[in-house]
């Protein structure tokens, strides 16, 4: 079985001295020349449905559906269902299909959200475990990511 840890980051929240845990997670994305590039995302036990932002995945070469649903938003932001290509750099090459919503005008460049992992098709295809165990290295904990199949 693949496996792969990452350390868990942290920030101190300003407004209330908080520190602040999240998982992100390097995906090697594929772009319609073949080609493989690195981006990062927000690990979201909480959300439904991997988003990236559809002017990132323009500018990066991703494949992205030419028109959005109809009158369905997202964060205020028109919404195109489509698919990424995967593979999780520091595990073995599988590639994975995962679906994703690509929010806002692909021509546009608003402020959006940043590239959000959901679990819908993912945790089907490989476990992540947000394990809070401290070590010297990693003093907030990993996010395991274990191959399913």
């Amino acid at each position: 079985m693949s496996r792969l840890e990452v350390p868990l980051t942290h920030r101190r929240f300003s407004a209330t001295g908080d520190l602040v845990v999240r998982a992100e997670l390097a995906l090697a994305i594929k772009t319609k020349r073949g080609d493989w590039e690195d981006v990062t995302f927000l690990v979201d036990s909480g959300t439904e449905m991997t988003t990236m932002p559809a002017a990132d995945a323009k500018n990066r070469g991703v494949s992205i559906p030419l028109r959005p649903i109809p009158r369905l938003t997202l964060h205020g932001l028109e919404v195109r269902s489509g698919t990424l290509r995967v593979r999780i750099p520091g595990m073995d090459a599988t590639e994975y299909s995962f679906p994703c919503y690509f929010l806002g005008d692909p021509d546009d460049r608003p402020e959006s959200p940043s590239n959000v992992l959901g679990l819908t098709g993912v945790i089907d295809q490989i476990r992540l475990i947000f394990d809070g165990t401290a070590s010297a290295l990693t003093p907030r904990g990993v996010l395991v990511i274990e191959k399913l199949r």
